[in-house]
C-alpha cells in the first residue's frame, strides 16, 4: 500500500513540478515587466476573485472524491447530483462576485474583477469532472491538463510581454483554463470508461440535497480561502497596490512549493477516506504523510530563509528589495502548513470537518484583527507577521485536537 501511495504522489508531483516551474517563470517575467504597483493590482484582482472561487477550488470536490472513493458503484448518481449542483453554484458565484465587487472597487477594478471572475465561474463547471477523475485514479489526465494549461499560459504571457500589452491582457488569460478544460471534456467523451459523463441528467431536486451534504466541505474551503486571501485585500485597501506588489513578491518564492503538499495529499486523501474506519491502516497512511511532508517543509523553509538575499538579487536585481524582510517571515509558512496539511486531511477523512470549519472561521476574525493593528504601521511586513502568528495557532490547535481524537478512538477499541 505504501508503494502505491508513493507512486500516486509521484505522478502528481511530476506534473506539479512542470506546472509550477512554468507558472513561476511566467510570473517572474511579469514581475520584471510590470511596475510594482501594476503587478500588485494584477495580484489583487486574482486574489479577490479567489475568495469567491471556493466552490471551484474544491469545496465540493473533496466531498465528491470522498464519496466516490467509498461508494464506487454509485459514481453515475454522484456525478449527476454533483454536476447539477455545480450549475447552481456557478450562478451563485457570479452573482456574489458582481454584488460584492461593485461597491468596494473603482470602475476599472470592477471591470477587471468581472472579467477574471467570469473565467473562474466557467472553469468551475468542470470541477465535478476533475474530482471524479482523481477518485477514479486517472491522474494522468490531470497531469496532461495541467501541463497543457501551463504551457499555453507561458506562451501567451510571453507574447503579452513581447508586444508590451497592458494589465487587462494578462487578466483575460484566465480564459485559457476554460479552453483546456473544454478540450479535456471532449477528449474523455470518446473514452468508454467515462461514458457516465455524457449520460448525466439535470437533477435539481437531488442536487439541493447534495449541496446540503457537501455544505461542511464548502464552508471549510470558503473559510480557508478567505483566511488565506484576506491579507491581500486588506493590504490593497489600507496601504495600496505597491505594498501588495512587495507582499506578493515575497510569496512568489513560497507558494510555488505548496504543490508538494497539495500533490501529496491529493494522492493520499482517497486512501485516507477509504481506510478511515481501519485504525491501523489509517495511522500508517497519516504518519507517512506527516513524516515526509514535515521533513520537506522544514528543509525548504530553512534553505529559503538563508538564501533569500541571493534569490531576490538573482531574479529581480534591486527592484523587490522591500520584499526580502517580508520573505524572511513568510518563509516559515511552508514548514507550518506542510505539517498542518497532513493533520487537516486526516481529520476530514475521519469526518471531523465541523471542527476545521469552526477553527478557520475563528482564525479569519483573529487574522483580520491582527492585520488591522499591524498593516497601518508595518505594511506588507505586518501582514506577514499576522499570517505566521495565525498559522502557528492553527497548527497547535489542530494538532491538539487530532491527538485527542486519536486517544478517543483508541479507548473505544479497547
Amino acid at each position: 500500500m505504501q508503494k502505491q501511495l508513493l507512486k500516486d504522489s509521484a505522478v502528481y508531483l511530476s506534473g506539479s513540478i512542470v506546472v509550477q516551474v512554468m507558472g513561476f517563470a511566467g510570473l517572474v517575467w511579469l514581475m520584471n515587466y510590470l511596475p510594482v504597483a501594476e503587478y500588485g493590482k494584477y495580484i489583487y484582482i486574482v486574489e479577490f476573485i479567489s475568495i469567491f472561487a471556493f466552490f471551484a477550488d474544491g469545496g465540493f470536490s473533496q466531498s465528491i472524491v470522498k464519496e466516490t472513493s467509498q461508494n464506487p458503484a454509485e459514481i453515475q448518481n454522484i456525478y449527476n447530483r454533483a454536476q447539477s449542483s455545480q450549475i447552481l453554484i456557478s450562478i451563485i458565484m457570479l452573482l456574489l462576485i458582481i454584488v460584492v465587487s461593485f461597491p468596494l472597487n473603482s470602475t476599472e477594478d470592477f471591470i477587471f474583477l468581472v472579467i477574471y471572475g467570469l473565467s473562474v465561474v466557467l472553469s468551475a463547471y468542470f470541477a465535478p469532472m476533475l474530482a471524479i477523475l482523481v477518485a477514479s485514479g486517472r491522474k494522468d489526465l490531470i497531469f496532461y491538463k495541467d501541463v497543457a494549461l501551463s504551457t499555453l499560459k507561458l506562451i501567451f504571457m510571453g507574447l503579452g510581454i513581447l508586444f508590451k500589452q497592458p494589465v487587462i491582457y494578462f487578466i483575460f488569460l484566465g480564459f485559457l483554463n476554460c479552453l483546456v478544460l473544454l478540450l479535456l471534456h471532449f477528449y474523455i467523451k470518446w473514452k468508454k470508461e467515462f461514458i457516465y459523463f455524457f449520460r448525466n441528467k439535470v437533477d435539481l431536486s437531488n442536487s439541493l440535497a447534495f449541496m446540503k451534504q457537501g455544505l461542511l466541505f464548502t464552508t471549510l474551503m470558503a473559510a480557508n480561502i478567505i483566511y488565506n486571501k484576506i491579507d491581500i485585500v486588506m493590504l490593497e485597501k489600507m496601504s495600496g497596490s505597491v505594498e501588495v506588489g512587495y507582499y506578493s513578491g515575497a510569496t512568489r518564492f513560497i507558494y510555488p512549493f505548496m504543490f508538494i503538499s497539495t500533490a501529496f495529499m491529493t494522492a493520499i486523501f482517497p486512501s485516507l477516506a477509504k481506510h478511515s474506519k481501519n485504525t491501523e491502516n489509517f495511522k500508517k497512511i497519516q504518519y507517512l504523510a506527516l513524516y515526509y511532508l514535515g521533513g520537506i517543509g522544514i528543509l525548504l523553509s530553512t534553505t529559503l530563509f538563508f538564501g533569500s538575499d541571493i534569490i531576490f538579487s538573482t531574479f529581480f536585481g534591486n527592484k523587490y528589495d522591500e520584499s526580502i524582510p517580508v520573505f524572511k517571515v513568510l518563509v516559515w509558512y511552508l514548514a507550518i502548513v506542510f505539517i498542518y496539511g497532513s493533520i487537516s486531511n486526516s481529520l476530514v477523512a475521519q469526518d471531523k470537518v465541523k471542527f476545521l470549519v469552526y477553527l478557520n472561521l475563528l482564525m479569519i476574525a483573529v487574522n483580520v484583527v491582527i492585520n488591522l493593528m499591524l498593516i497601518p504601521v508595518y505594511g506588507a511586513l505586518g501582514a506577514a507577521v499576522a499570517t505566521i502568528v495565525c498559522e502557528v495557532v492553527i497548527l497547535v490547535t489542530a494538532g491538539g485536537y487530532y491527538a485527542y481524537v486519536g486517544r478517543t478512538e483508541l479507548n473505544k477499541e479497547n
